[in-house]
């Protein structure tokens, strides 16, 4: 299914039920939020003091606050999950024209939440470490270029941060082939709860293969409209209703043992 026809047939989908779909995506955002508002009033008075520093928004003062800060996430991790999860079970649902009023199942099913938040961290891991190439390209031309009034030959020091900018660009392409390779992964996980993680990822491989292109444009395509930052809420239940649609195509109605 082409870029056009998934978002022309999510927008057929919403006709009617995007009022459910917005409510279904704002309790995901605000739960979220909720969680973030420390983080959020940093930025704010660091935007008000002028001091706009990324590096102040990772620092801790001791080990009590780092403490506190993983605590917080795996606070958010743990609350989260049945809330994605439910979330995206509602949106394939509806996309395959199938019964989604037992959503409350999957916030209260602890088993396969536990199964669901052993995907997403794999999913986290998996996309961290294929983004960590272009990371380092990107940090080590960063760091030459605020020495590079230290070197002699300051022009050879200028082409090698533009060289490693171009490469953690080039390396970019890795992170999101392995976006698009996993994006299946939540959707079979609806489909078969009991299937082990990586079978998972491997079955969402399988099924996204030769339709890696056409995911990235369809994700691509909802970004312009996410740029002005207050639109974000009402654009998501679209993206993700185009994505869900897209799944519920690749997929389809196979089902596979463990």
């Amino acid at each position: 299914m082409s870029t056009y026809e998934c978002r022309k047939k999510a927008k057929s989908v919403l006709k009617g039920k995007y009022a459910e779909s917005f409510f279904v995506v704002m309790v995901c955002v605000v739960v979220y939020l909720i969680f973030k508002v420390s983080d959020l009033v940093k930025i704010a008075v660091m935007l008000y003091n002028n001091d706009i520093s990324l590096s102040a928004l990772f620092r801790t003062a001791g080990l009590a606050d780092l403490f506190v800060k993983y605590l917080s996430g795996v606070l958010v991790f743990a609350v989260m999950t049945p809330l994605l999860t439910g979330g995206l079970w509602w949106f394939y649902q509806t996309a395959c024209g199938e019964d989604n009023r037992n959503i409350l199942k999957l916030y209260t099913g602890f088993k396969l939440n536990i199964r669901a938040a052993v995907l997403y961290a794999v999913m986290w891991l998996v996309t961290l470490l294929s983004l960590l190439p272009t990371g380092v390209c990107w940090a080590s031309a960063v760091h030459l270029f605020s020495v590079v009034t230290e070197f002699h030959n300051q022009s050879i020091v200028l082409f090698v941060c533009l060289q490693l900018f171009m490469a953690g660009v080039f390396l970019l392409g890795l992170y999101l082939k392995v976006v698009c390779t996993i994006i299946l992964s939540p959707f079979v996980f609806l489909k078969n709860p009991d299937m082990n993680v990586f079978r998972i990822l491997n079955t969402s491989r399988k099924k996204i293969y030769g339709s890696k292109l056409e995911a990235l444009k369809l994700m691509l395509t909802y970004i312009p409209a996410m740029l002005p930052i207050v639109t974000i809420p009402f654009v998501l239940p679209k993206a993700v209703m185009s994505v869900s649609v897209f799944a519920c195509d690749r997929i389809g109605e196979e089902t596979w043992e463990n």
